[in-house]
């Protein structure tokens, strides 16, 4: 494999089914390229997650290699979707797909440069997206995060009691979730998990769309928003900037009867299920590597109550979150437990070590704390 030095040390230090999937991402990509001539060489992996992003140096040019051509054509559908409409959109390098192996598909886009800390900018994006009539995309599909969402969570390296509340939590969310008054007709939705991050390469702005557009509740993009602000550690996002842009843009016959997002009553029934979604989607991919093992034992634990909030959920769900702004609370939480000391910054190898050490002192308190609390079998 012909990778950067990042990916080739990730490929060396990780275990072996996430070597796999890491190769099994790149021939992907590797056959997809040969058919356009793009250079693959020294390619970097940027993520995983929700599909795999690599970067390719050579051309200045992003690959995303999705799990299915179904996803790759809606995320080059919905990108063009939003171009049509005026929205601030990274657009496809190439305006069709690349069959890769295994069922795999690759779509190539432009580096849109790094994510912009500009709250606003999000704001305004999301705000113009849900400006658009739905009816213009009739294609689009519906938004349920109860569908397929514990995909693979009798394989995930959990116990049993861990399982058994996912499922039991699931099943509670479900029914508050349909009962729940929606004050807003359906939009275009992004579906994100977070705030959506909009790039900046120094000239343009843009969206760079990682996922099928659906169509669904404005809601939950705007409590996508917050969240992380509430619930975990780190630099608090400034909502209230990304909150008053988006009341800003929005159309006179779409207004919504709550000042902000956390006011509306059912905010924390859609806040928990965002947050289920996130976790879900660790646990999903908790077989590929001890430390994502261990992220994802953590945050069920997390989930279940064995932590206070703020949750300490690692650099990797707060690495975009720069902004540092208090959020003050409007609902108290219903299961918020789990919170870790913040250090300061570290030299290379002592936050290598101090991972180490950490990691192993997480799993001891997260077993010590989960097998401490009572079996709480149909309570959940």
């Amino acid at each position: 494999m012909s990778v950067g030095t990042r990916t080739r040390t990730l490929l060396k230090t990780t275990t072996p089914a996430r070597r796999l999937d890491v190769a099994a991402s790149f021939e992907a990509l590797t056959q997809a390229r040969a058919a356009i001539g793009e250079d693959p060489a020294q390619a970097e992996l940027l993520s995983d997650s929700p599909n795999h992003l690599w970067s390719l140096p050579a051309t200045r040019v992003l690959a995303m290699v999705h799990p299915d051509l179904d996803e790759a054509w809606g995320v080059i559908k919905g990108a063009l979707f939003l171009k049509q409409h005026r929205i601030p959109v990274i657009p496809p390098w190439y305006h069709d797909v690349r069959a890769g192996t295994e069922g795999r598909a690759v779509t190539f886009w432009p580096d849109p440069g790094k994510p912009s800390t500009d709250t606003s900018l999000s704001a305004w994006v999301t705000a113009l997206t849900h400006r658009i009539d739905p009816a213009a995309a009739p294609w689009l599909r519906e938004h349920d995060p109860f569908t397929g969402l514990l995909d693979g969570l009798g394989d995930a390296p959990l116990d049993d009691a861990a399982r058994r509340f996912l499922r039991q939590h699931t099943a509670q969310l479900r029914e508050e979730w349909d009962d729940l008054d929606w004050p807003t007709p359906n939009a275009v939705v992004l579906g994100e998990h977070g705030m959506v991050p909009v790039h900046d390469d120094g000239v343009h702005v843009g969206l760079l769309l990682r996922r099928p557009l659906m169509h669904g509740r404005r809601e939950w993009d705007l409590v996508a928003a917050r969240w992380y602000s509430e619930l975990l550690i780190g630099p608090r996002e400034d909502h209230r900037t990304y909150a008053d842009t988006y009341l800003s843009y929005e159309r006179d016959d779409q207004a919504v009867d709550y000042p902000y997002i956390g006011t509306w009553s059912g905010y924390q029934v859609v806040r928990d299920t965002v947050a289920l979604t996130a976790v879900m989607a660790t646990v999903r991919r908790a077989h590929l590597d001890h430390r994502i093992r261990q992220a994802a034992v953590h945050r069920v634990a997390c989930l279940r109550g064995a932590y206070p909030a703020p949750w300490n959920w690692g650099a990797a769900m707060t690495a975009s979150r720069t902004n540092a702004h208090p959020l003050a609370k409007v609902h108290e939480p219903r299961v918020l437990r789990c919170g870790h000391h913040i250090v300061e910054e570290l030299t290379e190898l002592e936050a290598l070590l101090l991972g180490y050490l950490a990691a192993d002192l997480n799993a001891i308190e997260i077993a010590l704390a989960v097998n401490a609390m009572p079996d709480r079998r149909g309570s959940e």
